[in-house]
């Protein structure tokens, strides 16, 4: 894909069985990327179609907006999904991630412990697009969620060169690996989403992304309290199989259903109030990561409470990336802890999408 190899035949199910063959898949079949359905892509981009958007020096190589579109188009993407696509991988060229080393990005993505990369989508495009940020967020129905997470990781195999096996040595991975893209759904959170705590505008729209692993199912349909409810989100956070990853702090991404979110804001309690309690109970005694093997740990990554020494998995609030999802049909909500281990590991990036050229 990188010298934008071409496959000429009349017949689509011998393309795709070709595309198959040479290892261009995730391992699924793919829509043959024909001239007339990549040219619709960069028409939409309104780019050089040679421009680099992401550049990747371990691997030596670099996704062009062409190369973004060809995969868009065999991961089944629709022209009008391009936008999102461009502005993710914009945010994974960002310096800011993994502290500015651009080493980190490809480490995330090809480390053992099998991060995928987790898409965030806020605004009006969430709208335009059909982006479910409802009931079975993270499972099948949608196509924008569906092939938009699928064109990421095509664009990870085919142009970025992280072929699963041969780069991407994931121990085990997670479906995630194949497509994780979601929307906020702003419509049901009591509280500001992302996008606006971060300082966008609620009629921009933006990505979010974040090397993750897979959603972990927080359940508790008995708690009418907001203490209640966090204490068994902050449990889960705070996992011994987790906290041995993660002591020191990382990203936690906290997907919250919204009848957790609405009974936690009838408390009173404001979207930092979260934040913080969360950030705060997220550790873990060091008695007990001792009995796993984890006998020492750095004097700045722990904190005494009650007597007890603990070891922190959150710097602090601003390691809690909190957005609400799903459906408003059951107390459930959902952890995504990262793959990286300490500070200054493990950061995500929010970019803006462009949905006009000038």
């Amino acid at each position: 894909m990188s010298a934008y190899p071409s496959v000429e035949t009349a017949d689509a199910l011998e393309a795709i069985e070709l595309f198959v063959e040479r290892g261009w898949t995730d391992g699924l079949p793919v829509i043959p990327p024909t001239e007339a359905a990549v040219a619709e892509f960069l028409a939409v981009a309104g780019l050089d179609p040679d421009e680099v958007v992401l550049n990747i020096p371990t691997t030596h190589r670099r996704v062009t907006v062409r190369l973004a579109a060809i995969n868009a188009v065999m991961a089944g993407c629709l022209p009008g999904y391009f936008p999102v696509i461009l502005a993710a991988l914009r945010g994974w060229a960002d310096d800011r991630w993994g502290s500015g080393d651009p080493a980190m990005f490809y480490a995330s993505n090809t480390s053992t412990g099998g991060g995928g990369q987790l898409l965030i989508v806020n605004g009006p495009i969430r709208d335009a697009l059909e982006i479910n940020s409802g009931v079975n967020v993270y499972g099948p129905g949608r196509r924008a969620n569906a092939t938009i997470g699928r064109a990421m990781r095509l664009i990870q195999i085919n142009a970025a060169g992280f072929v699963p096996g041969q780069v991407d040595n994931a121990s085990q991975g997670h479906p995630g690996k194949y497509s994780f893209c979601i929307a906020e759904n702003e419509e049901d959170s009591p509280w500001e989403p992302l996008h606006v705590e971060c300082g966008f505008g609620p009629g921009e729209s933006t990505v979010t992304t974040v090397s993750a692993r897979s959603p972990e199912p927080v359940e508790n349909r008995m708690s009418n309290t907001a203490e209640g409810i966090l204490y068994t989100i902050a449990d889960t956070m705070s996992r011994l199989g987790a906290m041995v990853n993660s002591v020191g702090g990382t990203v936690k991404v906290v997907v919250m259903g919204p009848e957790h979110a609405n009974t936690i804001a009838g408390h009173g309690w404001t979207k930092q109030d979260v934040k913080r309690f969360l950030a705060e109970h997220n550790r873990r005694s060091l008695a007990d990561l001792a009995r796993v093997g984890m006998t020492e740990v750095p004097e700045e990554y722990t904190v005494t409470v009650d007597g007890v020494r603990y070891a922190r998995g959150c710097r602090g609030p601003e390691d809690v990336l909190l957005v609400v999802a799903g459906g408003y049909n059951a107390g459930v909500s959902s952890v995504i802890t990262n793959w990286a281990y300490a500070p200054p590991l493990g950061e995500y990036i929010i970019t803006p999408i462009a949905t006009e050229r000038g």
